[in-house]
């Protein structure tokens, strides 16, 4: 066993007699960087990340599966190392004398495909898939692995979305005051035939992502949903229209209010780096959360996290602030729920009296029976025309998504 410290990150290298074991716990650094035609780039294996930790009963839901929360937490860490460890050849990271951090953007998409179960390891890896101008695309796969068979799995998968920061001015004690975005490294594309077609797919699939999300940002004017980009505002009308008088309320259900949560929490320094700046993962979790106690009051019954889509980050969370989560039910098919859940923050560095809204998410939920089979969900009644539009929007969203797992699955 052997401890070393690389970067600020502590690393526990444990080598078993089976080299391609999880067991070995660690934070790798391999690759290297290239010089062509002075344009530096650098390769995906030199932000190459394993992360892995044990899963203990402090990690857990009510029935011993670990939470989706914590497992969002490992996510973003690693996701951040791979996104930091891109951009530490850079010649913005130079500048800045070794600053440069990677800040998380957006969860473009996560699927939690298998539980995790306490007293197993979770190993994240990441992969450099995309890089843009000033953003930089992390895939982050999750494996549990129970140690004492050797069987693992995947479990999670996700794309996460960073942005290389570099401070702009600094307080009169030396701390980092002001950050600007730098420009990224661009990444190098792997030499082997085989390695090109399948990173060049994920590129592909990546770029389209980027420049929808870029051409619905260019219509502000126009409303903008996860199912197909920028939508021109009077034909959602329409549609809306034609929704509302199709609808009627059920019997039985409950309403998005009846499913409303406050979740409120101080940001400590555990939840945050050397810069006092918190992490992603935290709110993502305190967001998961609170995501969880909506679907409960809604479902009244177990519940499990099993997609997230559409979590955009557009603020800082700092050493000090309150951060609020609110968070309800905006849509049940038969058996899943939408929930949209704000993150928001009060500080007391700030002359606002409102919160600043930090993060927003839209969560995927399902209720698990004792028998670990999907139960169905109660109806959502619909009581206020922002009810209406929420639940037809969200009805898009499923439905697209429904027809992206045909198509995939063909």
């Amino acid at each position: 066993t052997s401890y070393f410290v690389l970067a600020d990150v502590v690393c526990l290298s444990i080598q078993p007699h089976d080299p391609t074991s999880l067991a070995s716990i660690s934070l790798r650094q391999t690759g290297d960087t290239h010089h062509s035609q002075d344009k530096m780039t650098s390769t995906n294996a030199a932000a190459a990340v394993v992360v892995a930790r044990l899963l203990l009963p402090d990690d857990a839901n009510p029935v011993g599966n670990v939470h989706g929360g914590t497992t969002l937490k490992l996510m973003e860490e690693a996701g951040m190392i791979a996104a930091t460890r891109h951009m530490s050849s850079s010649e913005a990271n130079r500048e800045s004398r070794g600053n440069c951090l990677a800040a998380l953007v957006r969860f473009d998409t996560m699927a939690f495909h298998k539980p995790i179960f306490v007293g197993e390891v979770a190993s994240c890896t990441c992969e450099i898939i995309f890089t843009s101008k000033q953003s930089i695309l992390v895939e982050v796969v999750v494996n549990a692995e129970d140690i004492s068979k050797g069987k693992t799995r995947v479990t999670n998968t996700g794309w996460l979305w960073y942005v290389p920061l570099a401070p702009s001015s600094f307080g009169p004690t030396g701390e980092k005051k002001d950050w600007k975005i730098v420009q990224v490294l661009p990444m190098a594309m792997p030499d082997e035939e085989a390695a090109i077609q399948k990173s060049m797919t994920k590129y592909g699939k990546a770029k389209a992502k980027y420049e929808m999300r870029k051409k619905s940002s260019q219509n502000s004017g126009e409303d903008f949903d996860a199912a197909g980009g920028a939508n021109d505002a009077k034909e959602i009308n329409n549609d809306l229209d034609t929704f509302k008088s199709q609808y009627t309320a059920p019997s039985e259900g409950r309403s998005p209010t009846e499913s409303e949560q406050v979740l409120c929490q101080m940001v400590l320094p555990g939840d945050c780096s050397k810069d006092h700046v918190a992490f992603g993962g935290f709110v993502m979790k305190l967001m998961d959360n609170a995501a969880g106690c909506s679907a409960w009051r809604h479902c009244r019954a177990n519940v499990v996290t099993v997609a997230i889509s559409d979590m955009d980050f557009v603020s800082w969370v700092r050493l000090g602030d309150l951060c609020t989560i609110r968070s309800k039910v905006v849509y049940a098919s038969s058996k899943s729920l939408e929930i949209e859940v704000v993150a928001s923050v009060a500080s007391a560095a700030s002359n606002r009296d409102e919160d600043t809204v930090v993060a927003k998410g839209l969560f995927t939920f399902v209720s698990i029976g004792s028998d670990g089979k999907v139960l169905s969900v109660p109806k959502l009644r619909l009581e206020s025309d922002e009810d209406m539009r929420n639940a037809y929007l969200g009805k898009r969203r499923y439905e697209a998504a429904k027809r992206a797992r045909l198509e995939g699955s063909n």
